[in-house]
């Protein structure tokens, strides 16, 4: 009989190979190893180029072990949206979704944002899933519960729903994570398992299944319309502090702050938010 083991990871991170995240790999496990399994990471593939992609995995192999893992991964802008492949070992860069799959055969392929609506029908035929919860788009206190609704329906049997970071410059202290049972935290088994629906997202506060059942502390929450209001407000919020956060970093530029200060500022801020 298999022993399966519980490993909590995070998944679609960046880091400096994407040039927009500003933290290396190395100061990432510092951050992390303490709190987390595994991270699974997906590079922006127009950011870098196959050699580094090849140093990155390398780097990505000398940082890991039996206690935490590093799990290499692009994010490839398509035509159908952004596509995340978890643990891609190839460098793959085009804009065509099913050259992507073809190429990326193997690895664990979700499509990112959902909610920008590019996502083509065939193409979510023939992936794993997608990401039904992006915090740094919608914010990392409470799912779209809102959006769950009709994301299940598109949710076709054998796909999964995921939660990512999408950790760039900032590096939050609230992260939702990804709870995997797995026999081991090794790259095979910890995919295997997220592609098999063996996990589940949670915040602490919120968390859902790999068919977006969602739960509230441990418990299945009935989505009435008070909960989607909820929702639509809190999204709204964020949208809000967020545009704030840009129009005051142009002020604050205005008035001679540095970017590294305005960086700074920006970081404190989302760090608690």
């Amino acid at each position: 009989m298999e022993i399966m083991k519980q490993y909590r990871g995070i998944i679609h991170n960046h880091s400096v190979y994407s040039k927009e995240g500003c933290y290396p790999l190395n100061i990432l496990r510092q951050r992390w190893a303490s709190e987390f399994d595994f991270a699974a990471m997906t590079e922006h593939a127009e950011k870098t180029t196959a050699e580094v992609y090849a140093s990155y995995i390398q780097e990505c192999e000398t940082l890991s072990d039996e206690h935490f893992r590093f799990i290499p991964g692009l994010e490839v802008a398509t035509e159908s949206g952004d596509m995340l492949l978890l643990g891609c070992r190839k460098y793959i860069c085009t804009t065509d979704p099913f050259q992507v799959l073809k190429e990326a055969s193997g690895c664990l392929i979700l499509l990112a944002h959902p909610e920008a609506k590019q996502i083509i029908p065939a193409v979510l035929e023939q992936v794993d899933g997608f990401e039904g919860w992006n915090s740094r788009r919608m914010g990392s206190y409470m799912p779209p519960l809102d959006w769950f609704v009709n994301w299940k329906r598109q949710l076709l049997p054998g796909k999964i729903m995921t939660g990512g970071n999408d950790i760039h410059k900032i590096d939050p202290k609230r992260k939702i994570a990804t709870v995997v049972q797995a026999q081991s935290n090794n790259q095979d088994d910890i995919l295997e398992a997220i592609k098999h629906g063996q996990f589940t997202t949670s915040n602490g506060i919120f968390s859902f299944t790999s068919n977006g059942r969602v739960l509230y502390r441990d418990r299945k929450i009935i989505v009435q319309q008070l909960s989607l209001l909820h929702a639509r407000c809190y999204r709204l919020l964020w949208r809000s502090v967020n545009a704030s956060l840009h129009f005051g970093g142009g002020m604050l530029m205005m008035v001679g702050i540095d970017k590294q200060g305005r960086n700074r500022i920006s970081r404190m801020f989302r760090e608690h938010f």
